[in-house]
């Protein structure tokens, strides 16, 4: 079994709403029409990630939902606050990146500290 190309995807996804359009979807990603079109036309079968995952956010998914055919299926909901984290990282500096990363990092240990029973309690 083949596996389906971003532009496929694309193309059952708007077939099957009847309330979305090429120009609405372009606009709502943000993006020219005839980028939407040369998917639609096979002219492209995979856009750049960063354009990928524009017309995901549009859709209402992410990338990793819409490519594994989750989106389609209803199976897997998109989580709003993880594609929201994924939208603005891609508008970061590597600079910004890095101290988002070490400042979640910093989060995480410190919940799993607070989590984490004492070894004096144990005692």
């Amino acid at each position: 079994m083949t596996e389906r190309t971003f532009a496929q995807r694309l193309k059952t996804a708007i077939e099957a709403d009847p309330n979305l359009t090429e120009a609405g979807l372009a606009t709502k990603a943000g993006l020219s029409n005839s980028v939407i079109r040369k998917l639609l036309k096979g002219d492209t079968q995979n856009p750049r990630v960063d354009t990928a995952i524009k017309i995901c956010a549009a859709l209402g998914t992410t990338l990793e939902d819409f490519m594994s055919g989750s989106f389609q299926n209803a199976t897997v909901p998109a989580d709003q606050q993880a594609q929201r984290i994924r939208n603005l990282i891609s508008q970061l500096t590597v600079e910004e990146r890095v101290r988002l990363v070490t400042y979640g990092e910093g989060l995480r240990d410190a919940r799993e500290m607070v989590q984490k029973p004492s070894t004096q309690d144990a005692e």
